[in-house]
């Protein structure tokens, strides 16, 4: 097996399931995951907000070998989580997609766009972020129900 880049879905329980959390992670040969990269509002402290109605938007990155919860969230290893491949190829070619997400991650966070829970969230994150590196999102992961915001464009600035 190649190494991969998923988008994923996980069905946020406050919402019976219904509505979900969208992410992009990046697993290696054996399926375990390396990167995850979520949306969602940061805290005052830079922490990441779980629980956000407003706030700054952000795009986390989470390295799995350096795991901290409080500022880098995991939701690929959630056990209800869903995940679609985007593209699978060797290191090489997944890194260099990853790096156009790490990018479109640091313009994120820099925009200052500010947080909404049903238009402009970690949903809208996992569709610029995937945009980013040039794929597309499953059609079965966006949508103004099962994923509000996901259909949402980000104005980024392309300097930051």
């Amino acid at each position: 097996m190649n190494h991969r880049i998923l988008f994923g879905s996980y069905p946020i329980p406050r919402f019976a399931g219904i509505a979900s959390h969208n992410f992009v992670v990046w697993t290696d040969e054996t399926g375990r995951p390396l990167y995850e990269i979520n949306g969602g509002a940061a805290n005052s402290d830079g922490s990441f907000n779980y629980c956000a109605i407003r706030g700054r938007l952000t795009a986390v990155i989470t390295d799995y070998a350096s795991r901290d919860l409080v500022y880098c969230p995991e939701f690929y290893v959630r056990p209800t989580s869903r995940t679609t491949l985007l593209l699978e190829g060797n290191y090489t070619a997944v890194a260099t997609r990853w790096r156009a997400a790490v990018d479109v991650a640091a313009r994120i966070r820099a925009s200052g766009l500010g947080y909404s829970f049903l238009i402009q969230n970690s949903n809208s994150v996992a569709t610029a972020i995937a945009q980013g590196m040039g794929l597309t999102p499953p059609s079965a992961a966006v949508g103004r129900v099962r994923a509000p915001g996901s259909y949402r464009h980000l104005a980024l600035d392309r300097a930051a």
